[in-house]
């Protein structure tokens, strides 16, 4: 496992970054598992900057040490006590390397501590092992499996929901 804390930044997103990360779109399988069904209506960088628009949503990059987008995510705000994550993605040249789990690492410590929010829920589907590992290796459980809910292709795919109470979750300490 690499440990990327020394050389990435944890910040909020900049419109200026969408171009890069809609980059790591290739096909409609990578849209739908990045995004669900926010896009349904059509992906394109003009969609996706009005999306950080949003009041309800917390959306965050992961810089590399020349401030080039690595990761993306979405902590919107479920209720004044949960939080969903979505739409997190890793540059495609920078997968299965723990890049994943020590960007969501980060974006647990921001909700528990400066997001006050106590439970952290996600939506994933269930053939992305990967995804499902990382979320699990943090601590994330699963509450239930959706089967066959969401067309992707000519395909339907199992959608997992999971949660993480953040009291247990270890909190990075200054």
């Amino acid at each position: 496992m690499i440990t990327f804390s020394r050389r990435t930044t944890l910040v909020p997103c900049r419109k200026s970054f969408t171009d890069a990360i809609a980059s790591w779109i290739k096909s409609e399988e990578d849209l739908a598992l990045w995004s669900g069904n926010t896009f349904a209506k059509g992906f394109s960088g003009k969609r996706f900057r009005r999306h950080l628009d949003r009041r309800d949503l917390r959306s965050f990059a992961y810089l590399d040490k020349r401030s080039k987008p690595l990761c993306y995510a979405d902590i919107v705000r479920a209720n004044e006590r949960a939080g969903i994550l979505c739409r997190v993605i890793v540059d495609p040249n920078h997968r299965n390397k723990g890049l994943g789990k020590a960007f969501c690492k980060e974006l647990m410590n921001w909700a528990s501590q400066e997001g006050r929010f106590r439970k952290i829920h996600l939506n994933t589907f269930g053939h992305n092992g990967s995804a499902l590992a990382c979320y699990e290796s943090l601590g994330f459980r699963r509450i239930f499996t959706k089967r066959a809910c969401r067309k992707v292709g000519e395909k339907w795919r199992d959608l997992v929901v999971m949660t993480l109470n953040l009291s247990a979750f270890p909190a990075r300490r200054p």
